[in-house]
C-alpha cells in the first residue's frame, strides 16, 4: 500500500516544476526505462541525453486544459508521475489520453501507480472536464490487469504493432477509462 506520506500534485505549466522535481523526474524516467518498463523508451539503456529532452518538451507542452503532469510524492521525494493530454479539436475534445504511468523501481508494489490513475480520473473529469481516458499499453507485461483492476476496459489491440527485436513483435492494447460525467456538486 501507498505510504501514509504519499502526497499526489500536479502541475500545470512547466514553472510548476522545480530543479529538483526536474531532476528526479528524468532519474525516475530512466530508472524505470533501463529496468524494462514501458514508459516512453523501449531499448535500453536510456541516459540523460534520452530522458531530458523528452522531459523538457512534456514540460513545455503543460497547460490547464490541454497537458497536465501528476507527481506522487513521498515527503519531497518524486516516486511517480503520470501525464495527462488532450486535444481540443471539437470532435474529440471530450476524451483525453493517459500517458508515462511510472513508479521509481524501488516503490513499486505500494500502490502508487493506482493512486496516480485514481487522482487523474478525478483530474481530468473534474478539472479538465474530460469523459474519457484512452491509453495504449505493452501487452504482455501485466499492464492489461493493471488498468482493468482501475476500470479499464480493453477497445481494441494492434497485433504485432511494437517490434523489439527480430522475432519479438507485441501487441499494442488500446484501453479506455470511462470518467463518466462530471461531478456537478464539486465547486
Amino acid at each position: 500500500m501507498a505510504s501514509d506520506s504519499l502526497r499526489l500534485a500536479q502541475a500545470t505549466t512547466a514553472r510548476d516544476i522545480t530543479p529538483d522535481q526536474r531532476r528526479a523526474l528524468i532519474d525516475c524516467w530512466i530508472d524505470v526505462s533501463n529496468a524494462g518498463g514501458a514508459a516512453g523508451f523501449p531499448f535500453p539503456p536510456v541516459g540523460r541525453r534520452d530522458a531530458t529532452p523528452a522531459l523538457d518538451a512534456i514540460l513545455e507542452s503543460l497547460a490547464p486544459q490541454t497537458c497536465r503532469l501528476l507527481m506522487a510524492l513521498d515527503g519531497e521525494d518524486l516516486v511517480g508521475w503520470l501525464t495527462i493530454r488532450r486535444d481540443t479539436f471539437p470532435l474529440i475534445a471530450h476524451w483525453g489520453t493517459l500517458h508515462h504511468l511510472q513508479t521509481r523501481t524501488d516503490r513499486r508494489r505500494q500502490g502508487i501507480g493506482a493512486a496516480l490513475v485514481k487522482e487523474a480520473h478525478t483530474v481530468a473529469r473534474d478539472e479538465m472536464g474530460l469523459e474519457q481516458l484512452h491509453l495504449a499499453v505493452r501487452a504482455g507485461v501485466g499492464l492489461e490487469n493493471f488498468y482493468e483492476r482501475l476500470g479499464g476496459k480493453e477497445i481494441g489491440r494492434w497485433r504485432g504493432a511494437l517490434r523489439f527485436g527480430p522475432g519479438d513483435d507485441r501487441d499494442e492494447v488500446l484501453m479506455l477509462l470511462d470518467l463518466g460525467p462530471k461531478d456537478m456538486t464539486r465547486p
